[in-house]
């Protein structure tokens, strides 16, 4: 008999206000970085744009389907980080400023010109740019996450699947997110495969955040609800393995789960 195992629905942007479902595990609060503020023609007004990460930080469970702001069909191919021609116009090159000392003049100014279509309405020049940051291997780790970043918050300023999942991807090419930031962008990217139906794309990206965080039991309940849903024998262990987590930490383990694990 098949259980009804809820899978946990991880939030790609959660509005103002919002919590998360308790399930006795709190994710652990992190001070956000500074912001990075990127200046660009001195001549004229200044316009300050802040570069802070927007990775998402909370997850939760539901019990119904995904919750997630999946939008129009991605830029880019769905799933991986491939390489993408880069042709953008260098603008405003004179003068272009940033309070972070590790990113280049060439790489702010890059960025600053990408601002200037984003706000002129090119968001696909504006893309461009920050893609040429994000994956140039010349530039620093650094300057590729602050390009990697940018496109990110486009993606999610446009609403676009597809590029939030591309974004997400070269954030974690990078290096440079913290354990925390990484572990819920890889959530994400679960949610994200989850939502176009892509069982294959999902278990394996849950295998890589069980890979980075054997105790993580909510992905592990996930990643045992979407085995059984194919049919695959290892679910039970993998249902298993996250109540062992569970009850290790001291917290309740639903029902549906003891279920899995008995076969039932």
């Amino acid at each position: 008999m098949k259980t009804a195992l809820a899978l946990a629905a991880f939030a790609l942007a959660f509005p103002a206000g919002a919590t998360a479902q308790d399930t006795g595990e709190a994710d652990e609060e992190e001070t956000p970085p500074p912001p990075i503020i990127v200046t660009a023609d001195p001549d004229e007004k200044p316009r300050r744009v802040a570069l802070g990460s927007r990775v998402p930080r909370t997850a939760h469970f539901a019990n119904g389907g995904i919750a997630s702001n999946v939008g129009t069909p991605g830029l880019t191919p769905q799933s991986g980080m491939t390489p993408h021609t880069h042709k953008f116009i260098m603008r405003k090159r004179k003068g272009c400023e940033s309070d972070d000392p590790l990113l280049s003049k060439m790489v702010v100014c890059i960025l600053a010109s990408g601002d200037d279509l984003a706000g002129e309405g090119d968001l696909a020049g504006a893309i461009d740019h920050y893609r040429h940051v994000a994956y140039t291997e010349s530039y620093s780790a650094r300057e590729r996450h602050v390009g990697s970043e940018k496109l990110f918050v486009a993606a999610q300023d446009a609403d676009d699947a597809g590029l939030r999942e591309e974004g997400l991807l070269a954030l974690l090419s990078t290096g440079e997110l913290s354990p925390a930031r990484a572990r819920e962008a890889r959530r994400s990217l679960v949610a994200l495969a989850l939502a176009k139906g892509d069982d294959r794309s999902a278990m394996r990206r849950l295998e890589e955040v069980v890979a980075n965080d054997p105790e993580d039991a909510r992905s592990l309940a996930n990643l045992a609800a979407i085995q059984q849903r194919n049919g695959m024998p290892e679910a039970r262990e993998t249902i298993r393995r996250a109540i062992a987590v569970q009850e290790a930490k001291g917290y309740s383990v639903p029902k549906s789960w003891r279920q899995l694990a008995a076969g039932e």
